[in-house]
């Protein structure tokens, strides 16, 4: 190991792994703090495991995300390892996925997302009380099953099997939360799936396959992800996993669902605790909207609401940590590493550099009207190179349609006064956000 690596002082034996694991944001954004601009890369040393670096470089993290030969995700876990999908598969398997299903989420594709965003914001509000309680990562979590399920499979879901869905993936979350004995114990001596983990995966599963199978019963089904995917495995010169169909689905409907309810969550605390940014984002919605629910045609004349968004995934962006490791041994900045030694590439810290940030800590979506520009290197909340979110556009159209649709006819308060997190896959909040809506007409 070549001296371009810096490894910060810690206790002996266990290093400073015990802060990594103890509080992995705070630790992150103190190292990017630190030693960004300095040392390109930082070690941790877990003892009797592999290592684990964090690419403090913001040009670096790219140019891994990039490199598919040498990198990739890390294959360690059986969770990580269970299904096929594209957002876990790799090499060739891969290539044929992103290749037939990436006309999905572009083109016109994207004007009927967008209407089908309207449309369920509409029927989700027809439930709210005109003054009252919500549970608000429950309600945007339903608005954005429902989306995803009707965008990529035509189907619309009830509520009941959103909720199902999402305490399935409470337990994922729960079961793959950051902890000290992930770095100090082997990976072959982790416990393997708990019996909740093994029936929250069965019923991800269940559910998805039930779309699989009303699609597979349709004799003209509609032009869709799934339809996609039924047309690639019958040409002979495309390798699909046999399971494709029901992976596929599991990891669009979850990824998709949880990752925009989480973005739409966290918009509106900090709106609430911004009030002249939520006056703002109201008065552009009544002035595009009139009203009405939102349609593609009016992406465009809500600059201001894309702001909010983009300043909430800087904040806190619901995939907190993108890991990568290396296929075998390499030279990176300089510096050598082992076959497997893993990188910790983290939007969270570089969106709080205070080298590439102005006020980093502080919610300003105007800053995304002046120098901050969406293809900053610090800025990567849906990661970057190849393996960039396939529905990230997606994902933005929805949370600008949400923000304006609810905040038009809704005033929403959070009262939580500061945000805790459980970290998994995702960036979750600690307990429910104590939010209150009344009506503004």
């Amino acid at each position: 190991m070549t001296a371009d690596v810096h490894t910060p002082p810690g206790l002996p034996v266990v290093g400073s792994v015990h802060r990594l694991a103890r509080d992995p944001l705070r630790y992150l954004a103190g190292i990017q703090n630190a030693y960004g601009g300095q040392y390109p890369l930082v070690r941790v040393d877990p003892p009797g495991n592999r290592p684990v670096t964090v690419v403090t470089d913001a040009e670096l993290v790219h140019e891994v995300l990039a490199d598919r030969d040498r990198f990739r995700r890390p294959q360690g876990s059986e969770q990580a390892q269970r299904r096929e999908g594209l957002l876990s598969s790799d090499g060739q398997l891969w290539e044929a996925q992103r290749e037939v299903l990436e006309p999905t989420f572009v083109g016109a594709q994207l004007a009927d997302y967008a209407d089908i965003a309207g449309r369920t914001v509409d029927d989700v509000l027809a439930d709210w009380p005109a003054e009252g309680p919500v549970d608000l990562y429950e309600e945007m979590s339903v608005i954005t099953m429902r989306v995803i399920t009707q965008s990529l499979f035509d189907q619309d879901t009830t509520r009941e099997r959103g909720r199902r869905v999402r305490e399935a993936l409470e337990v994922l979350g729960r079961e793959t939360e950051f902890g000290l004995l992930d770095f100090l114990v082997p990976d072959a001596l982790q416990t393997g799936p708990s019996d909740d983990l093994e029936a929250a995966n069965d019923l991800l599963d269940t559910v998805a396959g039930e779309f699989v199978e009303r699609h597979r019963e349709q004799p003209d089904p509609p032009r869709n992800m799934l339809t996609a995917l039924v047309e690639a495995k019958q040409d002979p010169e495309v390798a699909l996993a046999d399971n494709e169909l029901v992976d596929e689905a599991v990891l669009f409907m979850t990824a998709g669902q949880e990752t925009t309810a989480l973005t739409l969550t966290y918009a509106f605390y900090w709106l609430s605790r911004n009030p002249e940014a939520r006056q703002r984002v109201r008065e552009e919605a009544t002035t595009v909207l009139d009203g009405d629910r939102p349609g593609w045609d009016d992406l465009n004349d809500l600059t201001y609401i894309e702001q909010v968004v983009r300043e909430t995934l800087r904040l806190t962006p619901p995939a907190w940590n993108i890991p990568r490791e290396a296929r075998s041994p390499v030279r990176l900045a300089g510096t050598d590493l082992d076959a497997e030694e893993l990188l910790m590439l983290s939007p969270y810290a570089h969106h709080r550099d205070g080298g590439a940030w102005d006020d980093p800590e502080s919610f300003r979506p105007e800053r995304w009207s002046g120098s901050a520009s969406r293809a900053q290197d610090s800025y990567f909340p849906f990661g970057s190179g190849p393996r960039v979110c396939i529905g990230r556009q997606i994902a933005l159209t929805e949370a600008q349609f949400t923000l304006a649709h609810v905040l038009q006819q809704y005033d929403i308060q959070t009262t939580t006064a500061d945000l805790d997190f459980r970290l998994g896959v995702t960036m979750r909040p600690d307990t429910a956000l104590e939010t209150s809506v009344r009506t503004v007409n």
